[in-house]
């Protein structure tokens, strides 16, 4: 969606997001609940303190650095994974492991399986995922990551956030290759960067044109597939 589309649909959207016109139980709660949510959470100081050390490490230097996820993008994608508290998840992207704190620190138990073939370039991230270590495998080849996750969430509905394609063509290929495994096993995909990414935006359409089940919600910069085959096929243009 262009500038004008946006501007253009701006009162729809934001209707929809105070719930306005959403018939179904799911999605009413879901976009007032979670991705609206305006009151404080648990974990929102820690959030903040870690996007503000993370800022200040990366600050020096003479590079380019990638953007650090928001304070408004880091506490919904803690909302999202408080919202379904899932046991075992995928990640695949990640620059300074803010995204992937903000998961771990939902629930002591669950497990991350991170694909991020640069974390060298990185360095912070080891600090910033520290506490979390025990509980995370990493991966530098994305089919080996999506092997060994699907081996171990079993009957489990998947939980997957995709920040981003560190390998460009080559990884979108390779999720291409797998929506429909994800989908058909009613997954939860988070998609960020739809806006930032070529490569996240194309797989973001593979997913929409895929099934006919399921609840789709998108602001154009994030995206979320609730991939439940008991719910009508929806989606929703959200302003949040």
């Amino acid at each position: 969606m262009n500038f004008l589309q946006r501007y253009g649909s701006a009162w729809s959207r934001l209707r929809r997001s105070r719930g306005y016109g959403i018939h179904s139980p799911f999605a009413f709660k879901f976009v007032l609940d979670v991705l609206c949510e305006r009151l404080p959470y648990y974990s929102y100081g820690y959030i903040e303190g870690l996007r503000v050390a993370v800022i200040d490490a990366v600050r020096t230097g003479f590079w380019r650095h990638p953007r650090v996820i928001s304070a408004k993008s880091a506490k919904m994608l803690f909302r999202i994974t408080n919202y379904f508290n899932p046991a075992s998840i995928l990640q695949i992207g990640t620059s300074y492991g803010v995204s992937s704190a903000c998961m771990m620190v939902v629930n002591s138990a669950s497990r991350l399986w991170l694909y991020e073939p640069h974390l060298d370039r990185y360095p912070v991230v080891g600090r910033v995922l520290q506490p979390f270590l025990s509980r995370i495998d990493v991966y530098n080849d994305l089919q080996v990551a999506l092997n060994d996750y699907f081996d171990i969430v079993g009957d489990e509905s998947p939980f997957v956030l995709i920040n981003g394609m560190p390998c460009g063509e080559t990884d979108l290929a390779v999720m291409t290759g797998v929506v429909s495994r994800l989908i058909d096993s009613e997954a939860v995909i988070v998609m960020r960067n739809l806006a930032r990414s070529n490569e996240m935006k194309a797989l973001w359409n593979t997913c929409c044109s895929y099934g006919d089940r399921g609840q789709l919600f998108t602001n154009d910069r994030l995206g979320v597939i609730v991939a439940n085959a008991k719910m009508p096929r929806e989606e929703f243009s959200l302003w949040f």
